[in-house]
Order: structure tokens, then C-alpha cells, then sequence
């Protein structure tokens, strides 16, 4: 028999090591919102990384075709690019979601080392999405008011911005809340 336990005294125990699994972390704060910003943004940086890479090669993408849900024609029209550039408005997308999702990141690794998330961290990302917003609010108008056709992969996109903002609204209540 070990001596520490004869004497009563339980061995010391090793640190203990985080779990590393998705759950990890929802105790201490970041929660599923921040796991769905971070789904959010693997997903919008896709279809970023997807419309950039066919507007560089010339390429329609795959969606439907008829006379109002038109892709092709919605990203080959002049509300495709950057306003005086060549560059289209796929990349700052693709910046705008590489942002969202770091933050995200930044909640989640906090909240598995236990450590408080910086205060300005919630806000920071809602005003994030909040410029988000401002740029699917001006795209939708493009969209439907100068063009009449709509792009299903834009779309998807705006929507991803839009639950992103209104994730973001929730988690920064929470935190007011505690």
C-alpha cells in the first residue's frame, strides 16, 4: 500500500489539461453564439473565397438562371466591384468575415484558459457587424432596386451577416446582463 495513503493524504494530482472538444469554454462565457459566429464566418469566407476565385477566372458561378435570380449577371454588373477599382466587393467580404470570425476566436480561446473576455471585445465585434450591415443594406438596394435580379450566393451571405448582427446583439446584452 502507498504511504500518502496510509496516511490520508490523497497523491497530487496532475493540472489538469482543458477539454478539448466544441463544448469546452460555455461555462466560463463564450457560448454557442460565439461557435455560430465562427460557423458563420467559415461558411461566408467560402463563399467569398468562391465568388472572388470565379470573378478573377471569368467564370459564372453555379446558381440558378431566370429573370430575377440571375448570380452571373448580378456579379458581372458594376455593383460587383469596388467603386473605382477592379476589385471586387468579394474580398472585402472576405476581410469583413476573417474579422468576425477572430473575434469570435478571441471569445471562445479566452473562455477555455478561463480568462475573462477583454470588455471591449462585444462591442467591438457588434460594431463589426453593424458596418456588416450597412454594406448588405446597401447591396440588397443594388440588387433589387437598380439591377431587379438577386444573386442566391449574395444572399446567403447577407443573411450570414445579418444573424452574425443579431448573434452579436444577444451576447452583448448577456454580458450587460452578468
Amino acid at each position: 500500500m502507498n504511504s500518502g495513503l496510509r496516511s490520508g493524504k490523497l497523491p497530487p494530482s496532475p493540472a489538469e489539461e482543458p477539454p478539448d472538444d466544441l463544448s469546452a469554454g460555455t461555462a466560463r462565457g463564450a457560448g454557442a453564439g460565439a461557435w455560430f459566429l465562427v460557423g458563420a464566418a467559415v461558411v461566408g469566407l467560402g463563399i467569398a473565397t468562391y465568388l472572388t476565385t470565379l470573378h478573377y477566372a471569368g467564370v459564372a458561378p453555379i446558381c440558378t438562371t431566370n429573370s430575377f435570380v440571375n448570380c452571373g449577371s448580378v456579379l458581372k454588373s458594376s455593383y460587383s466591384v469596388v467603386p473605382g477599382t477592379s476589385i471586387p466587393v468579394t474580398l472585402p467580404g472576405m476581410i469583413w468575415f476573417i474579422v468576425s470570425g477572430a473575434l469570435a476566436v478571441v471569445s471562445i480561446r479566452r473562455a477555455r484558459r478561463g480568462i475573462e473576455e477583454p470588455e471591449w471585445l462585444r462591442p467591438a465585434h457588434l460594431i463589426w457587424c453593424l458596418l456588416g450591415l450597412v454594406s448588405v443594406l446597401y447591396f440588397v438596394f443594388a440588387e433589387l432596386v437598380k439591377l431587379h435580379q438577386l444573386c442566391e450566393w449574395c444572399t446567403t451571405v447577407h443573411i450570414l451577416v445579418f444573424l452574425s448582427l443579431l448573434v452579436t446583439i444577444a451576447r452583448v446584452q448577456s454580458a450587460r446582463a452578468s
